[in-house]
This record gives structure tokens, C-alpha cells and sequence, in this order.
């Protein structure tokens, strides 16, 4: 949110995490890097003793660098981004691999879960990171044990659990734009057998985008709270639940948008207008409609509809644990609940040109059922899925009062999943392991869908064409796999080689405001895609356990890779082959009593193969945002000072030029960036007292997280900027 960020340490946040977290309020800062342990292959493991690339950001490092941020993920973990384009959507890229679809019913390539349940809501993400035990994020196809769509790669976030003594804290946070946000828990035993722990958030605060024309938008008005209880039912039996609320109240937080002119290129991808161009015959620098945005600034905006977004999401979860002398029974059952509205001035105009509407109504049942064991040589687990997701989604473009028509379109997506999963781990010897996996999973899709133009149904997917009524009813069913070779000569050594292969179901396209062409309707089916990645790796400890040093080389080979295009008013996946090549080297150090420095380095080369343009041109673009080149450094220096300790620690992160769609537009390029923050914090002698100062994005650079193409349809682009620089200040209370 607008106050603090988690990327005050960037890498020095992720690599302690990695090693140690950093210590609470004036606690003892360790000499060494010691354990982070990590659920990745669904057991707890030391983190550099698991063959793949995985960063995790545990619980004192989250406190250590103040309120979380969901968007500052990028500052903390290599080859990451993480985009809101508002609380609606949530969309994560890791080595490049993402799927920027804004429409409510899409699953995305990078799969998120929290406390191990898929949610596969992009509305529903933002606002869930509070009280948080650890953040993990691993890298590459996870198909064998987090099957569902996480053929790119997964965000896990674990909530801090119940604790067996009475604690807790609250965190106060005031910063730019007025903003005053809150987060705290209280946590301890009700009886011998339950335990209990009860968390909150809160954010409110203006907007940073003025609008001439009414209020400023961007603002903020939530607030979450989460309820759990652990529960021991016997000396083999545990039970966990979860239930919490996430509330947004008619935030103007949507369309965040900084108006520009723009209009298509021989190819149809959109090229600014300059200051002194006219090509649509309205006015110099100006959109079709005769506007120009003369404040310069993407801050300051004219809109003449002021935006809202409203959003109430419910979870349950119950976690039922059964331990036999031989293995443990884990049973999940989980249910979502999401209701939410919004609404945009998509001209980003004082004219009446486009507002654009969604409302959905989505819910969300799983279960999964694994059993797991060991022997002296073998790890091994075995495990079911199932998952039903009903989403209620309506659309509604009114342009009506100057391009002359409203379209009202939308429908029911019904999707059913089921997967059969295994894993094993065999020690050949003493040195070396074989990991194989296999997971097989079947999805069926149903989905009705309308669309009205002027009062007038002109499509409907089971009528209107006869012979393709069936294509509202798709079968994916496929199989994902992972061989890996573990090579661990000694306790600071671990050398990998791997292959893995991940799916993600096919889908539906939202096809709108026709003409609705019988080739088209046809279309609307995309296929599955399959992510093969051939990946090595090497993780070290040095120097007497105060350096880690991780490196990893991976080539992904996509079959189907599933692409995003705005085509008119319809959002369109199209299915290419594409490749995607990196390399990744982190190290983290304490060279000193109290000083903790870390760096990065990530190289990527993506390629989309045969790209069709708007006009048929047929072009090779590079994924969406993947930057080739990103390197990031980091410092954190604790000391004593009086009563207490003081600590300072900054971060700074280096992004190459990208693209932000999959065109890869003369619009959709960014140049490269350098983004630094900045964090002072001191906590006097007894550890209960922490204030903090803060600055993110230090040097106010200006840079777009997200654009959208429409220089075909409206003469213009949907960009959004990540905020100006903020500063506040935060004071946290633990007891």
C-alpha cells in the first residue's frame, strides 16, 4: 500500500530469509546466516537443500523492513514482478511468464497460494499479505506438486500460525496522501488443546492521481481480518482453522490510468502522437475527441467519471492432519466467497467516450487429500485434488453518448478439475538423490456467455451459431513431471540438475461488441499450454556459514504458450510456441558484526515465435515484461545507540528495457529503470518498541507497470504508472 514497502531491504530482506531473518526490535543480529525452512515440496526442508530456485521471506525479515506491499515482491526476489493495475487484478511474473488478461475469469500462469490453497481469483489476491509467517516464491514449472497452473511458477503465503503462549503486536503507519494504515494480531492458547489467533489490517488514504474534474483517485479504504484456531485432538490428530474477510469500500482505485494520445502504425500497434502531430484530423497532440492532456504530469488527470471498486471476499479453510506410526494424512478443504464492482473512465478524458464496467460473482470449492511417509533412504507422498469454480461475470461498455452504442456482455464460467499426484526422493548413496514425480489432471469447462449491443442479444454462445454450441463445453486433461538429480558432496554443497514439465488448462476468450463472425466464434476456445524447463543449479555456503551462493541456468521450451491481445473490444489468448532462456546468481553475506549486503543478477531471453498483428504482420516478439538484465544490491546495518539499537538499510534494483504487452508496440516499450528506497528504524532495549522512518522510490522515478493498446479503438493508450515517491513513518508495539 502507499506507506511502506516491503522493498526498504530489497535483497537483503531476501536473502536473510533465505539465511536468517533479520531480528525484531533490539534483538541480538546473528554472526551467521543460519536455517530458513521452506515447504516447496510440500515438507519442511532447509532451503539451500532443495534442488530449485526458491526465495522465501520469513516472518522477522517482514517485520524487520514494515507494512507489506504485495507490488514491493519486486524489489525482493529475482526474475519477479508483481503488477496491480488496481485491487482488481493481481498478476505475477516470474522469468517472464504471465498472462496480463484483465477479465475476471482467466487463471494465470503463476499460481498463487495461501497456507497451501490455490486461489485462483486474480480480484482476489491484494489485501491478503498480513501477518504473514513467510513468503515463498519458487521459480519454474511446478506441475508435480502444486499442479494447478503454476506452469511458470508459484507465490505462497503462509499466515503466521497460533501461538502456545499469549503475544502479539500492532503496527501504526502514517505516510504520504494522508494515509493511515494499521496491522496487528493477538495470539495464545484458550485450553490446553486450542490455540487461537486473531490478525487485522487496515489501510486508508487519499488519492495520489488529481482529477481537474472531480475527486482524486487512487485512494484507499479497506480492511481485513483473519480468525484461526489450532486445535489438538488427540496425540496423532490436529486440526487448523481458518476463516477471514477482506473488505475494499468504494475505493476510487480503479482505471488508474495517465492519459496519452496514440494511433496505429503500419502494423496496427499504436505509436505516440506528438506534441505537434494530428493524426486524426482533431487538434495537435490530441485523441480522436479533441483532447490533450496539458498538465504533462501522469499525476494529474481529467476525468470525467469518477471511478469505483468495491470487494468482499470470504475464506474458510480447515486443515486436518492425522499422523499413522507408517506416514501423515493432511486433508485441506477449503471454500471462497467473492463479490466486487468496478468501474473506469477508460478515455481517461474529460469527454464521455468509454466507461467500462465489471461485476462478478465467484465461487471457489477445494479439497485435497495426500498422504506422505519416509524410510531411512525415501522420501515419498502421494496425493488427490479437486476443484469447482463458478464465476458470474458482467461486462458493460457505455458509449453512448459519442460513439453511439452500449454493450452489455458476459456470462457463467463453470470450471471442474480433478489430479492424481505422486513424488518420490531415493538416496542412491550418500551423495546422490533422484527426485521423480508425475501428476495427471483432467478439467472440464462450461461456459454460457451473451452479449447485448443497444438492447439487442446479437450473440449468444449456445444459439446463435448451432454448430458450434459445443464449444462451450472444453476436456483438458493432461500429465506434468519432474526427474532431478541431487549431488551433495558435503552439508554446504548442493549441486542439481532437473527437468520439469508443467500444464495449464486451456480456456475461453471474451469475445465482445462482434461483429461475431462465425471464425471468430470458433476462436473463442484457446488451447492448453505445456512449459518444459531443463534446469541446473548450485547452491553454496561459505566462510563459516556468512555466505550463501546460489546460481541457476534454465531454458524453457512452450508448446501453446498462451498470449494476451486486446483485439477491439474483445480480450483475445491466442496460443504460439515460444523459448525462454535465463541465468540467476544471488549472494548474501554478514561480513560484519551487524552488517548484512546481498546482490543479484538475472539475464533473460524470451521469444514469442509467429505473432499475428492486428493487419496479419507476423512478427517474433519478447515476452511481456521481461527485462533481459535486472541486478539489484542491498544493505542493512544494525547497531547499538543508547538504550536500544538503531538499524539503516536501502536497496536498489536495476531493470533493462522491456515491453509491456505481448505486441511488443512502439506503445508498450519502457525503458530501463532504478528504483531505491530507503528505510531508518531504532527500538530501545526490551524489544517491544520499534519506530521507523521511511522513503520508497527515493528518486521519484517515473515508470509504467502496466499499458493497454487501444490505439485502434479509442486513439489512445491505458497506462499506468507505479506511484511517485512516499514517505511516513511507522510505530510498532510487540508484546
Amino acid at each position: 500500500m502507499a506507506g511502506a514497502s516491503m522493498g526498504l531491504v530489497s535483497l537483503g530482506a531476501v536473502s536473510t530469509a533465505q539465511a536468517a531473518d533479520p531480528a525484531p526490535a533490539a534483538a541480538a543480529v546473528p554472526a551467521t546466516l543460519g536455517e530458513v525452512i521452506v515447504t516447496a515440496q510440500k515438507r519442511s526442508q532447509n532451503i539451500q537443500s532443495v534442488g530449485a530456485a526458491i526465495t522465501a521471506l520469513g516472518k522477522d525479515t517482514l517485520a524487520a523492513v514494515g507494512r507489506q506491499d504485495v507490488t514491493a515482491l519486486s524489489n525482493l526476489v529475482p526474475n519477479l514482478e508483481v503488477n496491480q493495475y488496481s485491487p482488481t487484478v493481481t498478476v505475477f511474473n516470474i522469468r517472464g511468464v504471465s498472462q496480463n488478461d484483465f477479465t475476471d475469469a482467466q487463471e494465470a500462469p503463476i499460481a498463487f497460494y495461501e497456507d497451501e490453497v490455490y486461489v485462483s481469483s486474480l480480484g482476489a489476491i491484494s489485501g491478503m499479505n498480513f501477518d504473514l509467517d513467510r513468503i515463498e516464491v519458487l521459480r519454474g514449472p511446478q506441475g508435480t506438486l502444486f499442479g494447478r497452473n503454476a506452469t511458470g511458477g508459484l507465490v505462497q503465503f503462509m499466515s503466521a500460525r497460533p501461538t502456545n503462549s499469549l503475544s502479539g503486536y500492532v503496527t501504526a503507519t502514517v505516510g504520504s496522501y494522508d494515509q493511515f494504515a494499521t496491522e496487528g494480531a493477538i495470539s495464545g492458547p484458550l485450553t490446553d488443546s486450542i490455540r487461537a489467533r486473531l490478525s487485522f489490517t487496515t489501510n486508508n488514504a487519499d488519492g495520489y492521481i488529481k482529477n481537474t474534474m472531480g475527486p482524486k483517485i487512487g485512494n484507499s479504504a479497506s480492511f481485513a481480518l483473519r480468525q484461526q484456531f489450532d486445535i489438538t485432538l488427540s496425540p496423532r490428530d490436529t486440526l487448523v482453522l481458518k476463516a477471514q474477510v477482506l473488505r475494499n469500500d468504494h475505493e476510487r482505485d480503479a482505471g488508474l490510468y495517465s492519459w496519452a494520445a496514440a494511433a496505429p502504425n503500419a502494423q496496427g500497434l499504436g505509436v505516440f502522437v506528438g506534441p505537434g502531430q494530428n493524426p486524426f484530423d482533431s487538434c495537435n497532440g490530441c485523441d480522436p475527441f479533441g483532447y490533450r492532456n496539458a498538465s504533462g504530469s501522469p499525476f494529474v488527470q481529467s476525468e470525467n467519471r469518477t471511478p469505483y471498486f468495491d470487494r468482499t471476499y470470504v475464506g474458510v479453510t480447515a486443515r486436518y492432519e492425522h499422523r499413522f506410526d507408517f506416514a501423515t494424512l493432511t486433508s485441506i478443504t477449503d471454500y471462497q466467497h467473492l463479490t466486487k464492482g468496478y468501474g473506469e473512465d477508460s478515455d481517461s478524458s474529460p469527454n464521455p467516450v468509454f466507461a467500462y464496467d465489471t461485476h462478478q460473482h465467484f465461487y471457489q470449492a477445494s479439497e485435497e487429500l495426500r498422504l506422505a511417509g519416509e524410510t531411512p533412504r525415501m522420501h515419498w507422498i502421494v496425493g488427490l485434488y479437486g476443484l469447482n469454480i463458478h464465476s458470474d461475470n458482467a461486462y458493460q461498455i457505455d458509449a453512448t453518448q459519442i460513439l453511439g452504442f452500449k454493450n452489455n456482455y458476459g456470462g457463467t464460467l463453470i470450471t471442474d478439475s480433478a489430479a492424481l499426484f505422486g513424488q518420490t526422493e531415493y538416496a542412491l548413496n550418500d551423495q546422490f538423490s533422484l527426485i521423480t514425480g508425475l501428476r495427471y489432471s483432467y478439467d472440464h469447462k462450461h461456459l454460457e456467455y451473451t452479449d447485448v449491443t443497444n438492447g439487442v442479444e446479437d450473440f449468444n454462445y449456445a444459439t446463435t451459431y448451432p454448430q458450434l454450441a459445443d464449444k462451450r463445453f472444453e476436456e483438458f486433461s493432461n500429465w506434468s513431471g519432474k526427474l532431478e538429480l541431487d549431488y551433495k558432496p558435503n552439508r554446504n554443497v548442493l549441486v542439481y540438475l532437473s527437468a520439469n514439465r508443467g500444464t495449464k488448462a486451456g480456456g475461453f476468450s471474451t469475445l465482445s461488441g462482434g461483429p461475431f463472425a462465425e471464425a471468430a466464434v470458433a476462436a473463442i476456445p484457446f488451447r492448453q499450454e505445456v512449459l518444459t524447463n531443463y534446469e541446473g543449479g548450485f547452491k553454496l555456503t561459505l566462510f563459516d556459514r556468512t555466505t550463501h551462493l546460489n546460481a541457476s541456468v534454465f531454458d524453457y521450451v512452450y508448446d501453446g504458450y498462451q498470449a494476451f491481445t486486446n483485439v477491439g473490444l474483445s480480450q483475445v489468448v491466442h496460443n504460439y510456441d515460444a523459448s525462454d532462456k535465463g541465468f540467476e546468481l544471488e549472494v548474501n553475506t554478514r561480513p560484519l558484526p551487524g552488517l548484512y549486503m546481498s546482490a543479484f543478477l538475472t539475464v533473460l531471453d524470451t521469444k514469442i515465435s509467429h505473432v499475428v498483428t492486428p493487419v496479419g504482420a507476423v512478427i517474433n516478439p519478447e515476452m511481456p515484461q521481461a527485462p533481459k538484465t535486472s541486478v539489484g544490491v542491498s544493505a542493512r546495518y544494525q547497531f547499538p545507540l543508547g538504550p536500544g539499537d538503531a538499524a539503516i538499510g536501502t536497496d536498489w534494483k536495476y531493470d533493462s528495457r522491456q515491453f509491456l504487452e505481448a505486441w511488443n508496440a512502439p506503445v508498450d516499450y519502457e525503458p530501463a529503470r532504478t528504483i531505491g528506497n530507503l528505510r531508518l528504524s531504532y527500538a530501545p532495549a526490551g524489544g517491544h518498541i520499534e519506530g521507523a522512518l521511511f522513503i520508497n522510490n527515493v528518486s521519484d522515478v517515473r515508470y509504467r507497470v502496466y499499458n493497454l493498446d487501444l490505439s485502434g479503438l479509442l486513439g489512445i493508450v491505458n497506462q499506468t504508472y507505479a506511484r511517485p515517491r512516499t514517505f511516513g513513518g511507522s510505530l510498532t508495539y510487540r508484546f
